[in-house]
C-alpha cells in the first residue's frame, strides 16, 4: 500500500510522536510511506530526517504577521497514493491545503487523525470531507460526532514505544551520573511546571540523596533551571533535544520518571506517558486529565503530600510501585506500535473496498460550531496545473537552515 502522511515529524511533540511510531511500523509491515513533513527549528529535530521525509511547507503557528505560510504543493500531488492521511489538521496551512485536496481526493482515500481536543475555531478546518476519522478514546468521540458522521469515526488507542528495557549502572555510567543517589527525571517543553515542586524534593533530599536530573531543548527553560541550580543544587541540567533512543537511556538512568500537567480545558492524552511506558521507569505523574485514561500503569499524586509520599515508595521499591510496572508493561504490549499501525492498515484496507460518499459535514451539525465568514471552496485542478508553484523557499538547498 501507497501511504502519504502530512505530519510532524522527528520533532519533539506528541504529534510527531504518533506519526513516527505508526508510520515507521508501516514500513516494516512492508508498506511505502511519504511523509510530508513542515519545516521546523533546528531546536525541534531530534533526528535525522529518512530519505522519504519531504519538508514542503510551514505550520499555521509560524506564519502570523506573514500574508501567506510557505507552502509547496508539488510533493502533495506527485506519484499515486493509495492513502493521504493528516495529523492535527488544524495547526496545518489549511487555506493552501484546501486548494489541492480535491486533486488529493480524487487520487487517494484520505484519513483525518484528531489530535485536536475540542472544535478547532478556524472556518477552514470544517472544509475537507474525509473517507475516516480517527481518534484515540470516547472523550474525542463525544465531540467530534457532533461534526462527523459516527460511522466515519474510528476509536485507534495512542500508540505505546515498544517494550526495551536497560541497565541502570551501564545507562549513569554512560551518561556520567552518580550511581549513589536515586534520581528524579523531568524532561521536554513543560519542566517549567515542576518548579513548584521543588521544595517538596529539598526536603525528600535530606532522607534520600538525589538528583533532579533535568533536560530540556527551550532556551528559556534551560536558562530558568540554571538559575534555580544556584539554590537547589541536587539539580542536574543537561540540553536537548535527543533521540527516542537516547531519552531510553535516560529514563533507564533513572528511578522515576516525573511528568507534572495541570487540568486541560479540552480533552487531551499524554503522549510523554505512552512513549516512555516501555522502559521500565515508574511514571510519577500529576492526577488530571491528562492521564485519566490511565490507571495503574502510570502512579498518580494530587497534592505535595502525596507527590512525596509516593517517591518514597518508588525509592522503597513498594509492592504497588512493582504493581504499577506490571500494568505498564501490559499497557505497552497491549497498544505497541506495531499493534496500532495493523489497525490502521486494516483500516486503510476498509477504506480501498468501500464506495465513498460525498457528505458536507457542515450538514452534520458542525454549523454551530463554525465561526463566518464562510471561505471559499476549492476548485479541483489536474497535478500539472500546480507544477510550476513551487516555492522556492523550500527547495531542498534550503532547507539546511530550516
Amino acid at each position: 500500500m501507497k501511504i502519504k502522511m502530512m505530519s510532524r515529524w522527528n520533532a519533539s511533540c506528541g504529534v510527531s510522536a504518533h506519526a513516527e511510531m505508526v508510520g515507521r511500523i508501516w514500513r516494516k509491515m512492508g508498506h511505502e510511506l511519504k511523509v510530508l513533513a513542515p519545516l521546523e527549528n533546528n531546536l525541534s529535530r531530534t533526528e535525522k530526517d529518512e530519505p522519504y521525509v519531504v519538508r514542503c511547507y510551514e505550520l499555521n503557528e509560524k506564519w502570523s504577521g506573514k500574508e501567506k505560510p510557505l507552502f509547496n504543493p508539488v510533493p502533495f500531488l506527485e506519484d499515486d497514493f493509495d492513502v493521504f492521511v493528516v495529523q492535527n489538521l488544524e495547526m496545518m496551512p489549511l487555506q493552501e491545503l484546501l486548494e489541492i485536496y480535491p486533486v488529493i481526493r480524487e487520487k487517494a482515500k484520505t484519513v483525518l487523525v484528531v489530535h485536536e481536543g475540542g472544535p478547532p475555531q478556524n472556518p477552514y478546518f470544517y472544509k475537507f470531507g474525509w473517507d475516516a476519522v480517527v481518534c484515540f478514546d470516547e472523550r474525542y468521540k463525544d465531540w467530534l460526532k457532533n461534526i462527523y458522521p459516527a460511522q466515519q469515526i474510528n476509536i485507534i488507542p495512542y500508540p505505546c514505544y515498544p517494550l526495551k528495557k536497560g541497565d541502570r549502572i551501564e545507562a549513569r555510567q554512560k551518561l556520567n551520573l552518580p550511581l549513589d543517589k536515586k534520581i528524579i527525571f523531568n524532561y521536554g517543553l513543560g519542566v517549567f511546571r515542576h518548579i513548584h515542586l521543588l521544595p517538596t524534593i529539598e526536603r525528600l533530599n535530606k532522607k534520600y540523596p538525589l538528583v533532579l536530573l533535568t533536560l530540556t531543548h527551550v532556551e528559556d527553560w534551560y536558562d530558568l533551571f540554571s538559575a534555580l541550580k544556584e539554590r537547589y543544587k541536587f539539580i542536574e541540567l543537561r540540553k536537548g533535544p535527543i533521540s527516542v533512543n537516547d531519552l531510553y537511556t535516560y529514563l533507564h538512568a533513572s528511578d522515576v520518571l516525573l511528568i507534572h500537567k495541570d487540568h486541560a480545558s479540552c480533552v487531551v492524552v499524554s503522549s510523554t506517558a505512552y512513549l516512555c511506558m516501555g522502559a521500565g521507569c515508574p511514571l510519577l505523574v500529576s492526577d488530571t486529565n491528562f492521564f485519566e485514561t490511565l490507571n495503574e500503569e502510570v502512579i498518580k499524586y494530587k497534592n505535595l503530600h502525596e507527590l512525596r509520599c509516593r517517591l518514597e515508595d518508588i525509592f522503597e521499591k513498594k509492592t504497588s510501585i512493582i504493581n504499577s510496572l506490571k500494568a505498564a508493561e501490559k499497557c505497552v504490549q497491549k497498544y505497541s506500535s506495531y499493534e496500532i499501525g495493523k489497525k490502521f492498515i486494516e483500516l486503510f484496507a476498509l477504506l480501498k473496498t468501500s464506495v465513498r460518499k460525498e457528505v458536507s459535514v457542515l450538514d452534520i451539525g458542525a454549523s454551530s460550531e463554525v465561526p463566518s465568514p464562510e471561505p471559499k471552496i476549492a476548485v479541483v485542478k489536474s497535478p500539472a496545473a500546480y507544477s510550476n508553484l513551487q516555492n522556492p523557499a523550500l527547495d531542498e538547498r534550503n532547507l539546511k537552515s530550516a
